[in-house]
Order: C-alpha cells, then structure tokens, then sequence
C-alpha cells in the first residue's frame, strides 16, 4: 500500500493532473478493491493531484455509492473524480459476495441505475415520490458540490451512454484497443451537452513502460504481460513476479492470441520513444487527455513497498514530454 501512496506523490511532484484507482476483487496481484478508501488515503497524502476512479455499480446500489462520492468530495472538495464502469471487476463467487450472496444486476438495469446516481449526486438531494409522500434522500448533509462524474469504457455502448448523459468518456485502452475508434466516434456523435459538460470531453488511459534501452523495457514489462494473459484467460494468479522470475517464465501456447493482443496496444519503448507513441496516439484518436498506467515490474533486492520502475517510467515520461 505504501508503494500506491508513493507513486501518488511522484506523480503531483512531476506535474500529473490525476491519479485514478482501478476497481478488482479476489485478485492477489491488484491492490485496489475499495476506491472510495484507497483515494481519500491518497488524497491525504497529496495536496492538489485529482484522485478517485472506477466505481462498479453492478456490486452497490446507488446510493451507497453516492454516499461515498459526496464524502469524499466533501472530505477533499474539487479534488475527486467519480468513474463509473458496468463490468465486475471479480470472479463471479466474489460478486456474489458483494451482494450479500445474492445475484448480480443485470445490464439492463445499469441505464436507470446510473441516473438514479446523478439525481443523487445533487447537493441539494433526490426527491421520491412513494404512495402517499415525498421522501427526499441526501448523499451527504449540507453538500456544497457534487463530484464529476465519468463514464468508463471499452465499447460503443458506453460511448453512446456517456453521449448521450452529456458525461466525460474514459477509454480503457489498456485492456483492449478493440473498437476504439468506433467507441470515441459513438461518443462524439451522440454527445448531448449538459450542466457537467458543453463539449465532448475524453480521456484515454494506456499501459506504459520505459527503460533506458527498448530491451530493458521489455524485461521490465514480461511480468505484468504474463500476469494479464494469465488473469484473462481464467488461470490462478498470484503477486506480480519479479523482473528475473518473470523471464525464467514461459508464455503457454494459449495466451499467444492474448499477448498479440496486448503488445498491439501497449507502449514498451525508451522515454523519447514512448512519448512520441503516446503523442501520436492522442493525436490520432483526437482524445483530449491521455492516463498512463506504469507497470513496470520490481528487481530482486529493491526495497519492499516501493515501485521504483514504475516511479521511473513516469519521471522520464514527464521530463520526455516536457522536453517536447
């Protein structure tokens, strides 16, 4: 967890704008399983990096998540994004689980569900109209604002529903590149402009690694490449290995379509190298902001709790972007 914190506060001192959480559960190489928590944690480390990220509102109802947005926008006002994403993020006894055991909500519920959370969003609360009164429900007492809230992504169905939301579009391009043209031209099309947003707004998050060679970059990023592969294809994962573990390792046969897949995506380069790809990449898909995801993995010997590589793929992203 320490390690999570640190790479916060590298990235508000070289100048990044946010710092976003992923959403996981049951997995033992992911951290990240309550973002509500893990960014008030984070924010209170830092002093003016955004923080927040993905909510999976198919394990909460609404209002839970509601209740733990406006807290922390509350706890760290202007500070927090609020990202919602439909997919689960866990196996699926996990998200029977969340549910108290019960089963999951299905898609088709997502649509009302998200506005649900919009009017609860609303500083001043959501009125229900019950059989014979009103009952009004407040996020949080005496709100001054409500957090922004995002729309996460691989498809065109998200895109359409962000559109049309009159929301901000996050691409998850570091887990598939599929359709990202078609997602983005979906969103754009069908944009609506509302009181959060007057203009399509999008954002595309990329898994990025560097090192001082492209051979060394590629060492550093086996780890995480075997980790994805095994996690999408079904198989047992454990923690991240180390940089020499990982290349004692062979990729089985079954993950080749995978890792095609992921290192068409990927950016695995020197700084200046990856740089100009993730300026070429912004400039070919017109996104207006680019995250990146440093993967890089660890040493033998580092010291515990600490990311070192992937402190420095963002070090020398930021001086090589700078630079430019």
């Amino acid at each position: 967890m320490a390690s999570i914190v640190d790479l916060a506060r590298q990235a508000e001192a070289l100048g990044y704008h946010r710092y976003w959480l992923g959403e996981h559960h049951n997995v033992a190489a992911v951290a990240a399983g309550q973002t509500a928590i893990l960014s008030s944690v984070i924010a209170s480390h830092t002093s003016s990096i955004r923080v927040g990220g993905c909510f999976l509102l198919a394990h909460y109802s609404p209002f839970l998540i509601a209740e733990q947005a406006a807290m922390v926008e509350a706890c760290f006002p202007g500070r927090f994004d609020l990202g919602i994403g439909r997919s689960t993020g866990a196996d699926r006894i996990a998200s029977m689980m969340l549910k108290g055991g019960g089963p999951m909500s299905s898609g088709a519920e997502h649509p009302q569900a998200l506005a649900n959370l919009q009017a609860l969003l609303n500083p001043a609360g959501a009125v229900l109209q019950l059989s014979d009164e009103e009952y009004r429900l407040c996020a949080t007492s005496n709100a001054e604002a409500a957090p922004p809230m995002w729309i996460l992504g691989t498809s065109a169905y998200s895109a359409r529903l962000a559109g049309e939301l009159g929301l901000p579009y996050a691409f998850g391009y570091h887990i598939t590149g599929e359709g990202v043209e078609e997602a983005f031209h979906t969103y754009r099309r069908s944009f609506k402009p509302s009181a959060q947003c007057d203009v399509p707004t999008t954002l595309l998050s990329a898994i990025v690694v560097i090192g001082d060679t492209v051979e060394e970059a590629e060492r550093l990023a086996r780890s995480q490449l075997y980790f994805m592969c095994a996690f999408r294809s079904g198989d047992q994962v454990d923690r991240q290995m180390l940089v020499e573990e990982a290349s004692e390792v062979a990729f089985p046969a079954r993950y080749e379509d995978l890792l095609a897949m992921f290192r068409r995506t990927w950016i695995i380069d020197t700084p200046a190298g990856a740089a100009g790809q993730i300026a070429a990449l912004a400039e070919r898909l017109g996104v207006d902001e680019m995250m990146i995801n440093p993967v890089a993995a660890a040493y033998r010997g580092d010291a515990p709790n600490t990311s070192p590589n992937r402190l420095r793929t963002l070090a020398g992203l930021a001086e090589a972007l700078i630079g430019e």
